[in-house]
Formats: structure tokens, sequence, C-alpha cells
């Protein structure tokens, strides 16, 4: 079994040579397409790719990534974004799972933690792990997947017990919002195309909260879950959304109706207990954070949620515990970049899966280690 790596990539010499090397001892090949640099990653991609090329892109994210598979030699792939990190020990888990799936899967997702420079963090099981067939191959211009290609050839895409990082938030706010707009304007187009995608349409709701824009989010997620409140993404996205406008017990509601479609839904389980939490209701939040690590043994960030709980009832020493616990099964929880908390960025709390008000693990921990040492005073000043 051979697996190959392969990126595309644009302007990305802060991130690309990380990426690759928290790659390469565990890959076989590595592919990077480059579609339109400037600023040197040219150079980079071709010192570290085994097969590299570039292409012209016109906003097409699907053909760009298809450049890659064409030259990919794998029997699987793994598709990475420049500023995505595997970790140390994930590596070998995801070769591990890789012997044992049978011949019907035909993709795997990786649950990936979204961090900011804050140390805060969302997440999300994406596709990044597939069979190197013909006929698999990413659709849609933006928003760009091989799911479709794999339900089509008659496969099944799973979990993968593996846990990867992610840290393209930790760019500059005003990068963050450039990219936003673009991804507005191609989900605009795509949306010509099929006006009825509740996902995308939920989507751009949740860009458009990223960028201050409430009532246009609302709006969005109100027009979603009309039009197919049968999804349970598209009510994890309108609870994200209610979160942002202050409406917690609306958000709630929109949560615990997600979980009503998609019981086991650990992400669902998760967020609805960041509400419950929200509005003082800490035992039964503790029931749900819980409850999602019972069907998500890779949401890590539970522990986190638990030992914030925990900071809240005084408890220091095992909200301490808890946290400590969470950042040795991945020490990105540990990031903290302090140019970026410097940036006025007002509305990136919102994307946390934690309660608001979450300021990073490391500093969770320190004022809770100096609550048990007595060295900060009851009143925390």
């Amino acid at each position: 079994m051979t697996l190959t790596l392969c990126l595309i990539v644009r302007n990305e010499t802060a991130y690309l040579r990380g990426c690759v090397d928290s790659a390469r001892h565990f890959v076989d090949q590595v592919v990077i397409v480059d579609t339109g640099s400037t600023d040197g990653t040219v150079d980079m991609a071709w010192q570290l790719a085994d097969t590299f090329c570039e292409v012209p892109f016109d906003g097409d994210f699907s053909a760009a990534r298809n450049e890659a598979l064409v030259r990919a030699d794998g029997d699987w792939i793994l598709f990475l974004d420049a500023d995505e990190r595997m970790i140390d020990g994930e590596a070998q888990r995801l070769l591990e799972h890789l012997k044992e799936v049978g011949p019907d899967v035909l993709g795997l997702r990786l649950l990936r933690y979204n961090f900011f420079a804050t140390g805060g963090f969302y997440t999300g099981r994406e596709l990044k792990v597939f069979r190197n067939l013909p006929e698999i191959e990413y659709r849609r211009k933006i928003n760009e997947s091989v799911a479709a290609s794999i339900t089509d050839a008659g496969g099944k895409v799973e979990p993968a017990p593996v846990v990867m990082n992610h840290f393209g938030h930790c760019r500059p706010v005003a990068e963050r919002d450039e990219k936003a707009y673009r991804y507005l304007s191609l989900m605009d187009r795509q949306l010509r195309d099929n006006p009825k995608d509740a996902v995308l349409v939920g989507y751009k709701g949740l860009i458009m909260r990223t960028l201050g824009r409430f009532e246009e989010a609302e709006d969005h997620s109100n027009r979603s879950v009309a039009l197919d409140p049968s999804s349970a993404t598209v009510w994890l996205f309108r609870g994200h959304v209610l979160r942002s406008l202050g409406k917690d017990g609306e958000a709630l509601e929109a949560y615990l109706k997600g979980l009503s479609v998609a019981p086991e839904n650990a992400a669902l389980h998760n967020m609805a207990g960041v509400q419950l939490a929200a509005l003082g209701q800490h035992a039964d939040a503790a029931e749900s954070f819980r409850t999602a690590r019972h069907h998500d043994p890779q949401l890590l960030h539970t522990d986190i949620n638990l030992g914030l709980l925990a900071q809240a009832s005084g408890d220091w020493t095992g909200a301490a515990e808890l946290m400590r616990r969470a950042g040795a099964a991945n020490p990105g929880f540990y990031h903290d970049e302090w140019a970026g908390r410097a940036e006025r960025d007002p509305f990136r709390a919102f994307y946390y899966e934690t309660v608001l008000g979450y300021a990073g693990l490391g500093y969770h921990i320190g004022y809770c280690e100096q609550r048990v040492s007595g060295t900060v005073p009851p009143s925390g000043r």
C-alpha cells in the first residue's frame, strides 16, 4: 500500500514547508500543483515535491485539484492544504487504519481542528483521504469534494480515528476577510447553478457572520432550514448563526433540532453543551460533552469544555487536569500568537466550539494552577 500527498498552492511560502514536513516521513510521493504564485512558492515547491506543475486558475478549485490527482501514483491520496498539519503519532494511526478498511470504503474523513492565533478553534470532519481511482474526482468549483464521485462509484466514506490541525485562520484578519469575500463571490456563482443547495446557503450565512453582516447571516440561515429541514448540517449552521446574535435559547433549540435528525452527531452534542453552559445549565452541559465524546472519541476538546465547567465551579485542580489531558492529545491547543491576539477581530470568538470567553488552553491552565497554588487572590486580580 502506497500513499501520495497532494496539494494545490498559491503564495504559501509561510506554510508550505511545514505542511510537507508533517507528512513527508510517512507518504511515498508528494505532488504539488501551483495556481499562480508570485512569492517564491514555486521555488519552494520544486524543492519539496516529487512531482510539480503550474496550471492557470480561473476560480475552479476542483479543476486544480484534479490536476494533482492525475499525477499521483499512490494507492491512496492524502489531500492537504498548505496550512494544514498532520500531528505526530496520528500518521501511524492513519497508516494502520488504511490497512483495515474494507474494499467498499473509498474515502475517509479526518477530524480537523481549525485554529486561530488566540488558541480558539472549531472542528469539522473533512474528506482528506481516498483511494486513487480514475472515477474519483473533485467536483464543484467551490466547496469542492470527491464525495459525489465516490457515491457514484458505489463506495462509502467513513470517519477515521485520526486528528489533524489547520492553521489558516491564524493569517492576518485582512487576508482572511479578502478570502471570505472571494468565497462569497464563488458561492454566488455556484448558487446561480443550484439555488436550492441548502448547505451552501447556510454556509454562506456563516461566512457573512464572520464579516459582521448578521442580518444577512440570519436571512440565509432561515432560507437554508426552509430548503432542507432534514439536514443536520443546516441546523448546526443555524445554531452557530443564532449564537452569534446572542440568541442562546434559540441556538440551543437549533442544535437540538439537528440532533432530532442525527442523534449521534457529536458536533451537535458538543454545541448543545456549549449553549447549555451559556444558559447556566452546567450539569446538562457536562452530560452533553460526555455524550459528544462517546459518539466521537477524536473530539478532544470535550475535555477542555469539561475543564471550563470545572473552572467555573472552582475545581481548579480538576480543571487543570482535564485541560492538560487535551493538550497532551493535541499540542495544537497550545497554539498562541501575540500578533494575532493584538489584531482587532471582534467576531472570531463566534467560531469557537467552547463557551464564549475561552482565552486559549495555556491561559486557562496557568490560571487554574495559580489558583491551586494560592498566588491569585480570590477576586482574580
